[in-house]
């Protein structure tokens, strides 16, 4: 079967049973979003706080590994619980999928007790080897499926920005992923062949293998065509949401507000629909090498056959989440949801408008009126503080030394290149009295390093206190202890703890997290308001992902790109129209293989 008449097939397949599979796929999803995930991150913070760990990043992974054994073997255990859910999920929807198309009457009960029975075939060589395989195939498996107990398994932008300015690593990352793209397709069948035919793992990818043999390519294009005509069944169904918006809000009230309702409710159904429909899609290229699919004596299948109280609690929680969402509406197209986040000029730049951290850079940064300034100090060899965010200097200054080799005196001397301008490097003096004269906040970054001394921030703390409370400057830090430091021996210092990855909620004396915007959620901010702690996304340079930021209320927005930023705040500011708030949603709308609760 070709690759157009394998999609236009089980299209009509899936068009056939709709209802069946979003009670399928997106009902799995539900349920684990509003119960298994809640119960794992409580899980979480409980091993967390019987250790008295206060967070997990990695400035502190060593210190778990080494110092905290029986937290480790509890947060094993508990990534050993959450990969057999993975496996039970993923085996759940295949029997699901695959009952559907072969027209067996069974129910999601039925279905669910297949599954865990099923789960008995698991062994430790099967947990490791599937530990093994989600961690290769998982970046191109997301393609195929994609589960909300792995939706932190994400690589923070970040990390791939740093890869991609260099050649050489940006060049190893492309060989990367064509290799696991590779080898994801020659192991796609490796869990149907363990689900459906109770092959073990060695076995499996044997066979997968011979299945796979001179059909990478074949696979690989019917991947392709399914996306590619996913996403432009995505991109019309959007458009014309948008376009009958824009013709509602030529009528006069209360029509505008009536269809930017219907339509923004029917356009939460169709990602939800499109979600469904890809994961079938997806799916049937496994089903389909061991089920082919019947097509005769067509009739919706009835997955489950509800009694009287079924039904009751089936429609109350219909009315409960329908209700949810229907207000959740109403706050967002009426405006009420509408956050005001601070703007924060990364390094003191915007758009390469001189050398990062650097006084004339923020003189130019300084006339577009930035909320705060972000910028880094280190400590010098005499242990003063110099402006300056890398420890290594070769890459601004040409010199290769760190800022511990040389005094601050020495430091200033040289100068700083970057962005066609030239700038000298900066005493932390003199960039603070700058910013104190023209009245800009800053955002202090202090900068750690195994060479500092001990009286790091007891110097600091001395030294600036004063000023920074009197001009209501601010400090952030990626060092915990720094944190923790200045919280305890100067309480009234507004101090932010910088954390690269959200993996589960921190407890910390911070009065607030400076968050990496890839891994930041709607969660983690609600949970942080309720703590009265602020939220800051770093760094955020994308317009779409700053709308992201804004409508998860958070309460500042490191930038590169200040005027970008500013822009995309007015348009809040201004009260967009209905249209605009409809194109601003569909903007924010996670891709077809993402979180369904971010939607």
């Amino acid at each position: 079967m070709s690759s157009l008449r394998f999609f236009f097939t089980y299209s009509r397949e899936f068009i056939r049973h709709w209802g069946s599979y979003i009670l399928l796929i997106v009902g799995t999803n539900i349920v684990l979003e509003m119960c298994v995930i809640p119960v794992c991150q409580f899980l979480i913070s409980f091993i967390l706080k019987q250790g008295q760990i206060p967070y997990v990043s990695n400035t502190n992974i060593s210190t778990i590994l080494t110092h905290h054994p029986a937290v480790l073997v509890a947060l094993l255990l508990l990534l050993a619980l959450v990969l057999t859910l993975v496996f039970l999920q993923f085996t759940f929807q295949l029997f699901g999928i695959k009952s559907i198309q072969t027209k067996e009457d069974r129910s999601l009960w039925e279905l669910f007790k297949q599954s865990v029975y099923h789960m008995r075939h698991l062994r430790p060589t099967t947990f490791f080897f599937f530990l093994f395989y989600f961690l290769l195939i998982l970046p191109f498996a997301n393609a195929i499926f994609r589960t909300p107990l792995l939706s932190k398994v994400t690589i923070p932008i970040f990390i791939l920005d740093f890869l991609s300015e260099n050649l050489l690593f940006s060049l190893l990352l492309f060989i990367i992923s064509i290799v696991v793209s590779y080898v994801g397709i020659r192991l796609l069948f490796v869990l149907p062949l363990m689900i459906f035919a109770n092959h073990s793992p060695r076995s499996a990818i044997t066979s997968s293998l011979a299945l796979t043999h001179h059909r990478f390519w074949h696979y690989a294009w019917r991947i392709f065509v399914m996306t590619l005509f996913l996403t432009i069944v995505s991109y019309i169904g959007y458009g014309v949401a948008y376009g009958l918006q824009a013709i509602f809000d030529l009528f006069p009230k209360p029509f505008p507000a009536i269809g930017a309702m219907i339509i923004l409710t029917s356009i939460q159904f169709f990602s939800q629909l499109t979600l469904a429909w890809a994961t079938v899609l997806y799916f049937s290229i496994l089903i389909q090498k061991f089920y082919p699919l019947i097509l005769s004596g067509e009739r919706p299948l009835q997955l489950i056959r509800p009694s009287l109280w079924t039904r009751v609690a089936a429609i109350a929680l219909c009315i409960f989440f329908g209700g949810s969402i229907l207000f959740s509406n109403v706050l967002y197209l009426a405006g009420l949801e509408d956050s005001t986040p601070l703007t924060i000029s990364h390094r003191g730049v915007d758009n390469g408008n001189g050398v990062q951290n650097t006084i004339p850079a923020m003189a130019a940064t300084v006339k577009e009126e930035p909320d705060y300034i972000e910028m880094d100090i280190q400590e010098t060899k005499d242990h003063q503080f110099v402006v300056m965010h890398d420890y290594n200097l070769k890459n601004l200054t040409g010199q290769d030394k760190t800022t511990h080799d040389l005094t601050l005196s020495q430091l200033q001397d040289l100068h700083a290149v970057e962005n066609g301008h030239v700038a000298p490097v900066a005493s932390f003096d003199d960039y603070l009295a700058f910013a104190n004269e023209h009245q800009q906040k800053l955002l202090i970054e202090i900068k750690t390093s195994p060479a500092d001394s001990k009286q790091l921030i007891e110097r600091f703390i001395q030294k600036y206190q004063q000023s920074i409370l009197q001009h209501q400057h601010r400090i952030h830090s990626l060092d915990y202890d720094v944190v923790t430091e200045l919280k305890e021996k100067a309480p009234k210092l507004y101090v932010s703890y910088i954390l690269p990855y959200n993996l589960v909620f921190p407890r910390t004396p911070a009065n607030a997290y400076t968050m990496e915007e890839t891994t930041l959620t709607g969660d983690f901010v609600q949970q942080a308001h309720e703590e009265k702690k602020e939220v800051y996304a770093w760094t955020v340079n994308d317009a779409d992902a700053m709308d992201r930021m804004i409508s998860l209320n958070v309460n500042g927005i490191v930038t590169d790109d200040l005027k970008m930023l500013q822009e995309q705040i007015k348009v809040y500011e201004e009260k967009p129209s209905y249209a605009k708030r409809i194109e601003l949603y569909i903007n924010r709308l996670p891709a077809l293989d993402e979180r369904i609760h971010d939607n």
